[in-house]
C-alpha cells in the first residue's frame, strides 16, 4: 500500500495526473471516503487527463454516468444511494465493472462490497488532521508491479510516498 499526503486540491490533482499514466483498458478504480473528502475532484482531474474535456458532475443522483475520452470511455459510478448488492444487480450496473471499452471509477464501493473485482486499484482518501485542505491518499494495486511503477511516478513528482 502506498500512503501519499497532499496540502491541497492541487495535490490531488497531481495524484490523478500520475495514476492516469499507469491506467489499461478495463481497470477499476474504487474510491473511498468521507462525503466532501475530494473524491469527485479526484475522479474530474483523472478523466482531464485521460483527455476528457466534457463537464465531470457527480452520479449521486444518477448512479452513473458515462464519459467518453479519445482512448477510454469512463463509466463514473457513485454508489452512495445503493444499499446493498441486490441494488447494484438490478441495475445492470456490473456489465460496467470491468467495463469492456474503458476504466470505472467507483465512489463509495464499501455499499456493495461483494459486487467489486478482485482485480483493481482500491483508493481510500482521508482528511489530514489540522489542515482543512490537505488529504492522505492511501493506494493500493492488485498488481505489484503497477504499484512498484506508480511509487516510482510519485516519488520522481515530489510527493512524499510513505
Amino acid at each position: 500500500m502506498l500512503r501519499v499526503s497532499v496540502l491541497n486540491e492541487e495535490g490531488t490533482t497531481q495524484i490523478a495526473s500520475i495514476l492516469a499514466r499507469h491506467l489499461r483498458m478495463g481497470d477499476v478504480i474504487l474510491l473511498e471516503g468521507e462525503m466532501g473528502t475530494g473524491k469527485s475532484v479526484f475522479t474530474r482531474a483523472l478523466a482531464r487527463n485521460l483527455g476528457i474535456d466534457e463537464p465531470i458532475p457527480s452520479p449521486t443522483f444518477t448512479i452513473l454516468l458515462l464519459h467518453k475520452g479519445p482512448e477510454f470511455m469512463l463509466a463514473h459510478l457513485d454508489l452512495y444511494r445503493l444499499a446493498n448488492e441486490d441494488e447494484f444487480y438490478e441495475m445492470g450496473l456490473e456489465e460496467q465493472v470491468p467495463p469492456e471499452d474503458g476504466i470505472a471509477v467507483i465512489e463509495w464501493p464499501s455499499n456493495c462490497p461483494d459486487a467489486m473485482p478482485s482485480k483493481r486499484i482500491m483508493i481510500e482518501i482521508d482528511r489530514v488532521p489540522g489542515n482543512e485542505q490537505g488529504r492522505t491518499f492511501s493506494l493500493s494495486f492488485s498488481e505489484t508491479e503497477r504499484e512498484t511503477a506508480a511509487r516510482d511516478d510519485l516519488l520522481k513528482s515530489g510527493l512524499t510516498v510513505a
